[in-house]
């Protein structure tokens, strides 16, 4: 009898309303990131004399702050979930898009970017945002949620570049910043205030929407991932952790620089900006249909394997950029290996935290270790732009990202999952009790 009382199961599991938001907020974030950044180097070097370093530095302070501003953000997401800060974020991001249309200053231009990397979005920081709630929403199926999560952010590049190349050339660098920042206001704060929620606990669900514990749902996915809460004291004193973190700087350390330079250097080559345009379209088009295959090969395969694959398969891509001359395959081929390789990076870039150390700490742990690897990111636009503008040969130039990401490559593969000592998880069950 009491049966017929009971509240009936939602038809859909809100962690995939999770998802979706998430999906839209990594989206609308696509303005921020240093693909499209790069179609407004150009326009803005000529229009008010900056150099390319100049402009570069933009996004080195955006880095940095958003290293410093990791920890913070990480720790509070684990208090309090992403809905407030996620709102709040999307607000300071869009207004110092926006802004960006009326700069003539180039300290004003970096005190605009450092608000944008305080707010996370266009860094590492801003994937905590999303990555971090879905993380902690999904067990069995991480792979795929993490993966429909993220698509967002190439999925939104693969849209915005052709874009960005035409409104810029129609109206002009200044009103495509204007329209960029408007976007970003709607699409990022708007659905994390009215959607976003911090945990399925929050709302009396597990994770996956099912009627048992994680630790039941770890069992079911062949130990792929654990259902032990590691501390951020506790990770710090895991070997693995070392590994992923020195995997992550060595590709760090040439990613940004790579993907804010790529497109002056294929013009440097010959080939016409529309042309560049669509072809580096077709990379984060790539990335998406890679990451999402990839985020269901993460539910079946170790996480070090995957990333192991992807380190190779990006490092290769640039064998078409040390080889460049004048010629649309080389570009096309440059831009779908990498997308492979990037969408596999992707996925291990994301789930490896949730899968090795937990989803409790999960935000805190990701911001302990952003202040690392954000460090190599913040150095790398710089460092390009001094080595291409030093270089006899521009080519040389990228045998430095395919020795880093095969590099980083094997670091991962040797970044075997860790399991909690005896010691640790005893203090942990008297931590859960005590709370």
């Amino acid at each position: 009898m009491l049966s017929r009382f009971r509240s009936p199961r939602p038809p859909i599991f809100y962690g995939w309303v999770i998802v979706g938001t998430a999906l839209t907020m990594n989206l609308a974030a696509s303005p921020l990131n240093a693909a499209i950044f790069s179609f407004f180097i150009t326009p803005m070097s000529q229009d008010l004399g900056w150099s390319r370093a100049d402009l570069s530095w933009g996004y080195t302070v955006r880095l940095a702050v958003a290293g410093v501003s990791g920890p913070v953000l990480g720790i509070l997401l684990d208090r309090f979930g992403s809905r407030v800060l996620g709102s709040i974020a999307g607000l300071l991001a869009g207004f110092s898009v926006l802004a960006l249309a009326g700069v003539h200053s180039l300290a004003i231009f970096y005190v605009l970017f450092a608000i944008s990397g305080l707010a996370g979005f266009g860094a590492p920081a801003g994937q905590l945002l999303t990555t971090v709630p879905v993380s902690k929403w999904f067990h069995v199926n991480r792979g795929r949620a993490l993966a429909i999560a993220t698509v967002g952010l190439p999925l939104g590049t693969t849209i915005f570049i052709p874009i960005t190349q035409a409104l810029i050339d129609g109206i002009g660098w200044r009103e495509t910043w204007a329209i960029s920042g408007g976007l970003v206001i709607v699409l990022i704060a708007l659905p994390c205030a009215l959607l976003m929620r911090k945990d399925p606990e929050s709302i009396g669900l597990h994770p996956d929407g099912l009627d048992h514990a994680p630790h039941i749902a770890a069992a079911a996915i062949g130990g792929l991932s654990t259902s032990e809460d590691w501390t951020a004291a506790q990770v710090l004193r895991s070997p693995a952790m070392w590994m992923i973190v020195a995997a992550m700087t060595f590709s760090g350390l040439v990613l940004p620089g790579t993907v804010v330079y790529r497109v002056s250097f294929w013009e440097d080559q010959g080939l016409s900006s529309g042309v560049i345009a669509a072809a580096t379209a077709i990379d984060p088009l790539t990335v998406t249909l890679s990451a999402l295959a990839c985020g269901l090969i993460a539910e079946r395969v170790q996480t070090r394997y995957l990333g192991f694959a992807g380190g190779i398969i990006v490092g290769c891509s640039m064998l078409a950029m040390i080889f460049a001359r004048d010629s649309v395959v080389l570009l096309l081929a440059y831009n779908i290996t990498w997308g492979i390789g990037m969408g596999a990076n992707i996925t291990v870039n994301n789930i490896i935290w949730p899968n090795y150390y937990g989803r409790r700490f999960l935000g805190t742990i990701r911001g302990v270790v952003f202040p690392i690897t954000v460090g190599a990111s913040a150095l790398s636009a710089p460092l390009f732009a001094a080595l291409l503008d030093r270089a006899s040969d521009e080519r040389h130039v990228w045998i430095l990202p395919l020795a880093a990401f095969w590099t980083s490559a094997v670091l991962i593969l040797t970044a075997k999952r860790p399991h909690l000592p005896t010691a640790a998880k005893t203090d942990g069950a008297s931590l859960e009790a005590a709370g």
